[in-house]
Order: C-alpha cells, then structure tokens, then sequence
C-alpha cells in the first residue's frame, strides 16, 4: 500500500492515531491513514489496550497474542509504526500514571495531527482513551510534567472521529475527506483483523461468521459506514462523486487545526467550522 505517491513529500507530516483496541484505528481513520501513507506522510498507530477481552471462544492471553499479530499485520500494509499497551481489554482507566505515559509516547513521535475517539461513545475504553488524550494535551508543552522527555513546543490539533453517538451531545463534522479511491484499501487492512471483523463482531450482532467470499461481505459490511458519513456529512461533494468518506470533529483542547496544511495527495476534503485557536 505504501509507495504509490511518486515522489514522497519535502516536509513529511506525522500522524498519530490513538484507539482503545487493535483495530480501532482502522474502523474509525483507516481511509485518512490510507491517503497519509499514500502520500508519504509519516504514521504511528497506538491502541492502548490489549484486546484480550473481544471473543467469544479464545482466552485473553490467547486473543492478546493473535490481536497483537492482527494489529502488527495490518501497520505493515500501510508502512506505520504501532504500539500496543498491555493494559488489560474492557479494563482502561484514564489514571495519572497512564496519563503521563501517553504525555511521554506523544511527545516522542511529535506528531503533526492526533486522531481518537470522542469523549461520547458507548464503549468505557473508548471514553477513556479520549479522556487520556484531552488531559495529556495541554501537559506536552509543561516541562515539568515527564521531565526526561523535552516538551513539544506546539500543540498539534486533536481530531475525533465520527460516531453515531447523541449523549451528551451529536457529532459536529468540522473535516470530511472523500475515501471513495481508498474503500478497498480500508477492507484489506480490517482483513487483517479477522478474529475481529469475521468472528467477534458476527457474533455480538447475531450474524453467522462468513465462511466463504469474507472479503466481499467484509466489504458490504464496512461500506455502510463510510457511506452514511458520506450521505449525512459529504453533501456538498457529492457532484464530485463522493460515495464513502470520513468525518471529525476538531478538539478544543487540541492546537489549532487547518484542512489546508495536511497534504491528501488528490483526495477531495473540506473544513467546516471554526478553530479552537489558544
């Protein structure tokens, strides 16, 4: 996947994407991953837990082993970096000690742009990656919090991705970016977690695991939640073909965020609303 832009960028961008398990950066940013690595940009992915709880049949030190390996597969495809936290599955709290690890991880990479989740979701590790990033973000820049690291000297805008969430609040769409071009790039890397999109999640929503062409029901499966963010965000783009796309919302606790200095390569994308400007 990685190599189809012909000449990598001057200045590299760095992405890091921040989910609760392996695979939630796939399901909630694997189309903006996608066209970040296309284009040369540099990308981290960090799930910070373990994924030892999502199955029905396999032990959590069994499930942890192949998650890992999943995750591990599925980074390779798009030529990032990944770090898996050994935090127990369904058990993620937003501590002090866990705040500032995440302080020293962000920090390390310096990112140009964070992706997580909202603070509003229905799951606790979720709710609690989202808490970690809010309360890392103004810290980066403290020196005397994490001391042994040096602190960012700017603050790099945090972007939530969509959820069909309502309480407290609904989602508020400020970027939407086209991934039509990348849908089937998206499905291979979900593929790559197949204890996941083929056995787990069939099995929470009452549908048999496929046995036969997964990969075209993974992609008929997957597909309804590009296009729905497509058909409810992406109305002012569809002249331009717009079929499947990815919304987020801007982090008031994040920098400032500009659409415009983020380089999709030919992907279509629009900011919608006013920065958080500190």
């Amino acid at each position: 996947m990685r190599g189809l832009t012909s000449m990598p960028p001057q200045n590299p961008q760095r992405l890091l994407v921040i989910g609760a398990h392996p695979d939630d950066a796939e399901f909630h940013a694997g189309g903006l991953m996608t066209l970040w690595a296309n284009a040369g940009h540099q990308l981290k992915i960090m799930c910070l837990t373990d994924g030892s709880a999502g199955h029905h049949q396999h032990a959590p030190e069994q499930l942890a082993n192949i998650r890992q390996d999943e995750a591990e597969a599925a980074a390779k495809r798009l030529g990032a970096s990944i770090t898996v936290w050994q935090e127990a599955d369904g058990r993620l709290q937003a501590s002090l000690a866990l705040r500032e690890k995440l302080i020293a991880e962000i920090r390390t990479f310096a990112p140009d742009l964070i992706v997580t989740h909202r603070p509003a979701d229905y799951h606790p590790d979720h709710r609690a990656t989202a808490q970690l990033v809010q309360d890392a973000c103004y810290l980066l820049q403290v020196p005397n919090i994490v001391p042994d690291i040096p602190p960012l000297t700017k603050l790099p805008p945090v972007l939530l991705a969509w959820d069909r969430f309502t309480y407290p609040r609904l989602f508020r769409a400020d970027w939407v970016i086209d991934t039509t071009s990348v849908l089937d790039d998206v499905v291979a890397l979900l593929n790559c977690h197949a204890s996941q999109v083929y056995e787990w999640l069939p099995h929470t929503q009452g549908d048999s695991a496929p046995t036969a062409e997964r990969i075209s029901w993974l992609k008929e499966w997957y597909a309804a939640r590009p296009r729905h963010v497509a058909k409810r965000f992406a109305t002012e783009m569809a002249a331009d073909g717009v079929k499947y796309a990815e919304a987020y919302e801007v982090s008031e606790y994040g920098g400032a965020f500009d659409a415009a200095l983020f380089d999709l390569g030919s992907a279509i994308h629009e900011q919608r609303h006013m920065n958080y400007d500190r």
